[in-house]
């Protein structure tokens, strides 16, 4: 199984934090996260969306340091890094939340 590499968010410009969140779908993702503290893959997008279109999505939050992943067995589970995410960027997650169209 391949290493998931997770940035240290010091290392994560505003331009690629900018970049995750402008996407509908990794927009989405992050939304659900918000309310479910983590998620599986399956579980991450809408049914019927090809699992390597949300590999990308899930790989592009997680470069710009909004998720984390872990290995649970044989699922991969993906949590929000709010905290660490707010502490770099202090407040862009919950505006760009709060004005999600």
């Amino acid at each position: 199984m391949d290493r998931l590499v997770h940035p240290d968010l010091k290392d994560v410009s505003l331009a690629a934090a900018l970049h995750a969140l402008a996407d509908p779908v990794r927009l989405d993702i992050v939304a659900k996260l918000v309310e479910c503290p983590c998620l599986n893959a399956s579980t991450a997008c809408a049914q019927g969306t090809p699992k390597s279109t949300i590999s990308n999505h899930l790989n592009v939050l997680r470069a710009a340091g909004l998720i984390e992943t872990s290995v649970e067995g044989r699922e991969r589970i993906n949590r929000l890094r709010c905290t660490d995410f707010d502490a770099r960027f202090p407040g862009l997650l919950a505006t760009v939340l709060a004005n999600k169209a």
